[in-house]
């Protein structure tokens, strides 16, 4: 009996969540979300940490923190900060709230710095007042590394809310866990910089006019207070910087720090096609073709000479980012900035499957969707999770397509790869292994979002509930371990494989409903024994085997990229890749 209520209870909880993602995805108004109480110990809140150099070759490092407080600033209150490495603090000062953000700078002499890295915490609080009034409780934790180190592995991200990491802590990001996974393996250290922004479109072609980017450099942007490129508050929905201009502030800031570059994570082109009302539905114009959708937004190929989006009547990128430039042209900037960067693509993930629960018809219901939207809208929630996974596989492919051309077109090897979180179906949103956040109260940047939302976003409903659909934090450790699975990274970052050089054979061509056969050699001939076999099969399923041959039947075309990932006895992983995607006949 006590199965059947826990069963019970987590279906009831599963169709609250199926409400509140289809208001993230709408724009609906999230009144649960207004309705759940900030912690007590988030604010003052740390709202982001610059630290030059670090890692620290010689010399101090100087420090940068900035924190955000509305509520201080409006009482005038003055906040105390503190870093700290363990139980040593390195700094410390006080700092009057006279607006919104208060900044403060620091110096942590050499001596103090740790030969090896150390985790950093750095948190706020309110001073103890003249009157007598004790301090207040210290707030959200900033969480960092320091250690001493020359080289560091130089990472820049940029894209939208996925490379940004919505809901997800600074520490927690996938771009920020690649980066330091690199820095450990090499011994480098590493540094991570982020230009990445929720809600950004890959090319929005009239901003500025004519793709002029480096227009972009005198730009100023609300999401960005200290103007260094960095979006502090990329958290708030915003479709501009788009990812052009983020590749040009990267390299600004790269021009002006007199340092290279060695890898970006980069992504892009879901916000261009609408991410409900175009993926989701096909009602926002130019949207009902998915893979028409696709070529144009995402390999920048087929555009009209005038955006039928422009006018919608409500919240899209479409309206900016229709048409414009592909995957294969960003990631070729993206190469060309200080250092000659590896690019790594991260694939799109599963954020509505099959396997999630159904989404309410009332999610249609949003200003702007009226008469005949409304009713095509409604007609169409029935397809909204298979036009989801086509759209990942359409998507990754396209990925897969733009790094493979950008490679060919090179004059200086190999530099790009279209890197797969290996995600399924079942971690999509309100699905048995779900590796997304699931409602928007439990992330920990709901804080920011309650109080920056309003304040920044032109559609805070939206913004408040933006993190749901979006990798947890399991989901973004999964993302970065896979990503130091690929060979292509693995040797650009000079990391011993984990396994031998095998060749994942796929046939020519496949049969929807026939099976297929997979199998994996190594030199031509069967891996050697003791081997586990997990198989992607590249439209979102899998299957584990202690054989090094498999056959799978697909029920929909794909194209379907089939991955594997073999264990050795010892359990080092090895990732091995189809060279080409597998289409139906």
């Amino acid at each position: 009996m006590a199965r059947r209520s826990s069963a019970a209870r987590r279906f009831a909880a599963a169709g609250a969540a199926a409400v509140l993602l289809g208001q993230l995805l709408l724009g609906g108004n999230p009144a649960a979300a207004q309705a759940v109480a900030l912690p007590g110990s988030a604010f003052p809140l740390v709202l982001d940490v610059d630290m030059t150099p670090n890692p620290v070759c010689s010399g101090a490092v100087h420090g940068r923190v900035q924190v955000y407080d509305p509520a201080a600033a409006k009482a005038g209150a003055t906040v105390e900060w503190r870093v700290r490495a363990g139980a040593k603090q390195l700094a410390d000062g006080h700092l009057a709230m006279t607006s919104r953000i208060g900044t403060a700078e620091f110096r942590i002499p050499y001596d103090r710095v740790p030969a090896t890295e150390t985790a950093l915490q750095i948190d706020a609080r309110i001073a103890a007042s003249p009157g007598g009034h004790a301090p207040g409780r210290y707030g959200k934790v900033w969480r960092d590394t320091i250690r001493r180190g020359c080289d560091p592995v130089r990472v820049a991200a940029v894209g939208d809310s996925v490379v940004w990491g919505q809901g997800l802590d600074h520490d927690q990001k996938f771009s920020y866990l690649t980066g330091q996974s690199l820095g450990r393996e090499t011994g480098r250290g590493h540094q991570l910089m982020d230009y990445s922004i929720s809600g950004a479109v890959l090319d929005a072609p009239g901003l500025p006019a004519g793709n002029k980017d480096a227009a972009c450099l005198h730009r100023t942007e609300k999401q960005d207070p200290d103007g260094d490129g960095e979006m502090e508050f990329g958290e708030v929905t915003q479709q501009m910087p788009d990812v052009f201009c983020q590749l040009e502030k990267a390299g600004a800031q790269a021009r002006a720090g007199g340092y290279g570059l060695d890898a970006v994570v980069i992504n892009g082109c879901i916000n261009d096609l609408d991410p409900f009302f175009g993926i989701g539905v096909g009602i926002t114009p130019g949207s009902k073709n998915l893979p028409e959708a696709v070529r144009r937004e995402c390999s920048g190929i087929g555009a009209a000479p005038e955006n039928p989006a422009k006018d919608v009547p409500y919240f899209s990128g479409a309206k900016v980012g229709y048409g414009g430039r592909g995957m294969r042209a960003a990631i070729e900037k993206a190469h060309s900035l200080p250092g000659r960067p590896k690019v790594i693509v991260a694939d799109f993930y599963y954020a509505l499957s099959r396997s999630s629960s159904p989404i309410p018809v009332k999610t249609c219901s949003t200003p702007g969707v009226t008469a005949a939207r409304l009713t095509s809208c409604k007609g169409a929630l029935g397809r909204v999770a298979e036009r989801y996974e086509q759209y990942t596989q359409l998507a990754n492919a396209a990925y897969h397509q733009a790094a493979a051309a950008a490679n060919k077109g090179s004059s200086d090897g190999p530099y790009a790869v279209a890197a797969d979180g290996l995600f399924t179906v079942d971690n999509a949103v309100l699905t048995p292994d779900s590796k997304v956040w699931g409602t928007p109260v439990t992330d920990p940047a709901f804080p920011l979002r309650t109080r920056a939302c309003p304040e920044l976003s032109s559609t805070p409903a939206q913004c408040l509930s933006a993190a749901v659909g979006h990798p947890d934090i399991a989901g973004a450790r999964q993302y970065a371990d896979s990503f130091l699975l690929n060979p292509s990274v693995r040797k650009w970052f000079h990391l011993p494989r984990q396994g031998p050089h095998a060749q994942l054979k796929v046939p020519a061509k496949a049969h929807v409903g026939s099976e297929v056969p997979l199998s994996v050699t190594v030199g031509g001939k069967l891996p050697a024994a003791g081997y586990r076999y997990h198989w992607y099969f590249g439209d979102g399923t899998q299957q584990e085997t202690d054989q090094p041959a498999v056959t799978h039947a697909y029920d929909h075309p794909g194209p379907w990229l089939p991955r594997l990932v073999m264990t050795g006895p010892e359990g080092k992983k090895v990732l091995v890749e189809a060279t080409r995607a597998l289409t139906a006949d």
